[in-house]
């Protein structure tokens, strides 16, 4: 009986620490019009200050804990867009241009 209860425990314990561990979702940041990806584009999880920004080619990748997260991608100029992840592992992301915050920019 004590070793069928450390084995249940033991592999309680397991399945516990393997489901806390989340995720990667990666995925592309585009410019809407033009298809290019944007560099340097702000990807973070909603609610927290876990994000993380996209390289050059505007790849990004985020370690997420579960299927009900959002992600929030924002870029100067773009207008900022909420994304869904769900049980997607890929999640690529259009921009569109923000044309009140264009209007706002005053060049000296």
């Amino acid at each position: 009986m004590k070793k069928f209860l450390l084995l249940f425990l033991v592999s309680v314990t397991s399945m516990s620490l393997a489901l806390a561990q989340g995720r990667t979702v990666t995925g592309t940041i585009t410019d809407g019009e033009t298809g290019e990806g944007i560099p340097g584009a702000n990807v973070v999880i909603k609610g927290t200050s876990n994000g993380t920004i996209t390289d050059f080619n505007g790849d990004y990748s985020i370690n997420v804990s579960g299927d009900d997260v959002t992600l929030v991608v924002s870029y100067v100029g773009y207008a900022t867009t909420e994304v869904a992840v769900g049980s997607r592992s890929v999640v690529d992301v259009q921009l569109g241009l923000d044309v009140q915050s264009l209007e706002e920019i005053v060049v000296v």
